[in-house]
């Protein structure tokens, strides 16, 4: 498993990304906040699959880091959006 994910660094972190975003958004939409934690722990994996992955130059670092801030920056706000919507 350790080696078909440092093999393709691209795929193994995009389809993270979209698995945590998923389960986030689920959270949020049952107002389950503290598990946006995750998100960390996605980071600190993420950032361990870049250093271990082979062949990345900086358009696959790029590619990479776009889809993990994506996740965050929608995440947070429709967290903003579900926080204030019920005031």
């Amino acid at each position: 498993m350790k080696s078909m994910i440092c093999k393709n660094p691209v795929i193994s972190v995009v389809v993270i990304n979209i698995i945590t975003f998923i389960m986030c958004m689920y959270a949020i939409s049952e107002r389950a906040y503290a598990f946006t934690i995750l998100i960390m722990v996605v980071a600190i994996v993420n950032r361990r699959i870049i250093e271990k992955g082979q062949n990345i130059d900086k358009q696959k670092k790029t590619t990479m880091f776009i889809s993990f801030f994506l996740i965050v920056i929608i995440q947070f706000a429709y967290a903003m959006y579900k926080i204030y919507a019920n005031h």
